[in-house]
């Protein structure tokens, strides 16, 4: 209590100077260093995050650390200009600040002032080399899939001058668009039958929330949706809708409609295709589950949340062993589906079915979830960690995220049988999945990685011939597939029966062999 009373005494005269922050104290840095990468006051202990999701590690694919000494790391394609650690930095505060513009007051006043860039970046840069209570700087503990959440929150500390200072909401009237939308799709689909407890109204439901993701990716900001090497503007919607809440309650029915069937459409047209595709197993093992099983489910993007919400409501009805942890955002990040959005939207008739799940106690939600745009293992709340123990005794346990950052962030490793979908539209996620054009509703088994090597890339061009030179992982979550239907897994599965046991022994070899999965059984 001490250091943090002395923290906060001395917080708003060290952030005020460069200087100060320069000569600052272990204990100073190690302080600041933990706020600026959690809010989580209460996060568990690794000893009790450990079995449901994996040792303790530095999640994502690559912290932003390796800019410094590896900038080829985070080239797309060999073909891509290498960018310095300084260069890079300069241009990520310069367009942070330029974003927060009008969620800021202090940036929004001095935004534009070439000093005050300077003056906020050098502080920053300083920053990144404070160190954690176990000697690691910063730098080296931000994953790529969190820098956009990490630089926000380093900006708002220093230009507020407050330890926890209350973060902009940037994308308020863009959610309220994906609400009205949402509900128009849920409609039209409605009208076209598609809301039944049928194996093809699941699936399709499955489907059109992942696609979902692509409405309006032409407006969310690049750390989120674009990518150099890829980036399917499929359904864009019009930046006038969003300009204030005027705009968008102005949007007509009509043209609400018309961005609805045009996401089923696409859906349709694909055929509901998923390029790397475990839904006949999600059927079995979660849909039609013969006992009683907990589907803990990590949201993301606003409008597909709605989707899957409207989704688990007629799974439910269809099986009656089925159990729900909704997990949403516990804040606002980003375009994200958060906690304080569930009482509105559980009001609403359309909705009336999940509200009675929930009185009934099959449809749980937790207030506990990731505070930051994407999931972090480090940091997850002791709260949520009691829910996920005391909910799953007496059942299967089932884990579900949605979004390609909370994939990356995760990478595998944990105890349960693990289903993740998003559509490969980002450079990350086509150099860790090894796919491209197609959105993926993937099974990762229990003890395994999704991906691995990223940092010792090997090259070559995606499956759509689209991009050549790319740099991917070198187990890409396409041949981790390619693998587990090899002879050599088969038998050594049929011979144990016990999933989880032997891939926990066979990444214990990888390990020690320094091989990855695929190379371990000859796959690759």
């Amino acid at each position: 209590m001490t250091l943090t009373l002395s923290f906060h005494q001395k917080f708003k005269a060290v952030i005020s100077s460069s200087e100060q922050l320069a000569g600052s104290s272990p204990l100073f840095q190690s302080e600041m260093v933990r706020l600026i990468l959690s809010k989580e006051n209460n996060a568990a202990p690794e000893n009790r995050i450990e079995p449901f999701f994996g040792p303790h590690r530095v999640p994502g694919t690559s912290s932003i650390g390796l800019r410094k000494g590896f900038p080829e790391l985070f080239q797309d394609t060999l073909k891509d200009r290498v960018e310095t650690y300084d260069n890079w930095l300069n241009r990520i505060v310069t367009r942070t600040l330029m974003r927060m513009k009008n969620g800021s007051p202090v940036a929004s006043a001095t935004a534009l002032s070439g000093e005050f860039r300077e003056e906020v970046t050098e502080k920053v840069r300083i920053i990144l080399e404070f160190r954690d209570n176990r000697g690691h700087p910063l730098c080296e503990l931000i994953p790529q899939q969190m820098y956009e959440d990490v630089f926000i929150r380093m900006i708002m500390m220093i230009t507020e001058k407050d330890t926890s200072p209350d973060e902009p909401y940037l994308y308020e009237t863009f959610n309220k668009i994906c609400h009205r939308l949402a509900m128009s799709l849920i409609s039209c689909l409605d009208a076209n039958g598609t809301l039944r407890p049928t194996d093809s109204g699941i699936r399709q439901l499955i489907h059109i929330s992942v696609l979902s993701g692509y409405v309006g990716i032409n407006l969310k900001s690049s750390a989120s949706a674009a990518s150099a090497l890829l980036n399917q503007d499929l359904i864009p919607i019009e930046k006038t809708w969003i300009k204030d809440m005027n705009s968008v309650h102005a949007v007509s029915r009509d043209e609400l409609d018309q961005v609805s069937k045009m996401m089923i459409s696409l859906s349709s047209a694909s055929g509901e295709r998923f390029g790397l595709d475990s839904m006949d197993r999600y059927f079995q093992e979660v849909v039609d589950a013969e006992e009683p099983t907990l589907l803990v489910f990590f949201s993301d993007d606003y409008m597909e949340s709605l989707v899957d919400l409207k989704r688990f409501e007629i799974m439910m009805q269809r099986n009656h062993q089925l159990y729900l942890l909704f997990v949403p955002r516990n804040g606002r990040y980003g375009n994200d589906f958060a906690c304080d959005d569930l009482p509105d939207v559980l009001d609403d008739p359309v909705f009336a079915k999940l509200s009675l799940l929930r009185r009934e106690g099959r449809f749980l939600v937790s207030s506990a979830g990731p505070m930051a745009g994407c999931m972090d293992v480090r940091h997850i709340s002791e709260a949520l960690i009691e829910q996920i123990e005391g909910l799953s005794r007496g059942k299967f346990l089932v884990f579900e995220t949605k979004g390609c950052r909370n994939f990356e962030m995760l990478r595998g490793s944990l105890s349960a049988p693990w289903y993740t979908s998003f559509n490969c539209n980002r450079a990350l996620s086509i150099r860790t999945v090894g796919i491209d054009m197609e959105p993926v509703f993937l099974r990762i088994p229990p003890g395994l990685t999704a991906y691995d090597g990223f940092t010792k890339p090997r090259v070559g061009a995606t499956p759509s011939g689209r991009s050549q030179y790319v740099k991917f992982a070198r187990m890409t979550t396409r041949d981790l597939y390619e693998a587990l239907e090899s002879k050599p897994y088969l038998e050594l599965l049929r011979k144990s029966g016990n999933e989880f046991s032997v891939n926990c022994s066979l990444m214990e070899k990888c390990i020690q062999k320094k091989m990855t999965f695929p190379e371990l059984l000859n796959t690759q």
